[in-house]
């Protein structure tokens, strides 16, 4: 038996979450494996090596994967990412469990930005048989409303999250209430719009992978894991804002900077995650809980392991999204939805009991 029982415990203690977040990672190539590989058409994973190697390039299969469900498997796992570990981040800032991007309202408002833009924004809009082909709108002002609406969202949780005499459940009431705001503005904004604009605020709304493409893969293949690494060097931050602001005040953390440069990039993300793919719901919330379950609520191992379980989350949704109605595509939306609403009413179920 050891001499030292408490440095013991502690090496046990940081071996499990090494060990799941080892796991985690471990999981992502095979699932992005199996994910290429479903769908109507069935393709083994010796022909997958080959095409990405290069073996295969002028074949059937190669036009499948390259085309079509490696942009989309690698869009979800980038979007599960990013979206995880925001909400990881922002349920640290905020001391509360159940904030993320889309229970607050940040997601809302970056849709009501982009169909802003879609209706205001002197754009071209090209629909054939009734699917979008193409936006005529300046580079980046799409996402540039959406940003600009989620900012402003972040900046007023912010400001309430301040408040000393403002409980967090008031916080999620807010968010609730500026979800519905937005979701009334985007109806305003829909009765007013013409019809090709009123296809393309649809077309937003629905969160969908696979209007992904290898431009946007290659942005959100810088965005994300830069924002992530940021998050992940505050995880000690973090931790000692759990114990209190004034505790992490006293321990040196610059606590409005911290929490201010935490929601600018939650918000600067979430918007051109939405204004790529339209709004996911609950991945945010969901996975910070799953990992906390998993390892504790230390964020030097919660926060990677959000971002690397989050992306296999979603990106098995995707592929379920993908076989529930073959040969019809789903959008991943309406299944993190089902999925998600419910766990979320139970967390919440779960938290009113334990206040009692």
């Amino acid at each position: 038996m050891s001499q030292f029982p408490v440095f013991e415990n502690y090496r046990r203690y940081i071996g499990w979450k090494l060990f799941v977040l080892a796991l985690s990672i471990l999981l992502v190539p095979i699932l992005l494996c199996f994910s290429i590989s479903m769908g109507v058409v069935r393709i083994p994973w010796s022909v997958i090596f080959s095409v990405l190697s290069g073996m295969k390039p002028e074949s059937t299969e190669a036009s499948i994967l390259l085309q079509s469900r490696l942009p989309q498997a690698l869009i979800a796992l980038l979007a599960g990412s990013g979206l995880s570990i925001t909400g990881t981040a922002m349920q640290a800032v905020l001391r509360n469990p159940l904030s993320s991007p889309f229970t607050l309202g940040i997601s809302s408002a970056a849709a009501f930005g982009a169909a802003a833009v879609v209706v205001f924004g002197g754009g071209r809009i090209a629909v054939l048989d009734n699917a979008i082909m193409k936006f005529g709108f300046p580079y980046g002002s799409i996402a540039l409303g959406a940003f600009v609406c989620s900012l402003f969202t972040a900046g007023l949780i912010l400001l309430l999250s301040g408040k000393k005499h403002i409980k967090t459940e008031t916080i999620l009431l807010v968010g609730v209430a500026l979800s519905a705001f937005y979701g009334a503005g985007i109806m305003l904004l829909q009765y007013i719009a013409e019809e090709q604009q009123l296809a393309a605020m649809v077309y937003w709304t629905f969160g969908d992978t696979q209007r992904g493409t290898w431009p946007m893969i290659f942005a959100l293949s810088l965005l994300v894991p830069l924002f992530s690494a940021w998050y992940c060097l505050q995880s000690w931050n973090y931790n000692a804002l759990s114990l209190g602001e004034e505790t992490a005040r006293g321990l040196g953390v610059a606590v409005r900077r911290v929490r201010g440069l935490t929601m600018f990039l939650a918000s600067l993300l979430t918007a051109v995650l939405v204004a790529s793919l339209g709004i996911i719901g609950f991945v945010g919330l969901v996975v910070p809980h799953l990992c906390r379950l998993l390892i504790g609520s230390d964020n030097r191992f919660v926060l990677p392991l959000s971002f690397f379980l989050g992306g296999s989350l979603l990106l098995l949704s995707d592929t379920a999204a993908r076989l529930v109605l073959a040969p019809r595509l789903l959008p991943v939306s309406i299944l993190t939805a089902f999925i998600g609403a419910p766990i979320f009413l139970l967390m919440l179920l779960k938290r009113k009991g334990s206040s009692c």
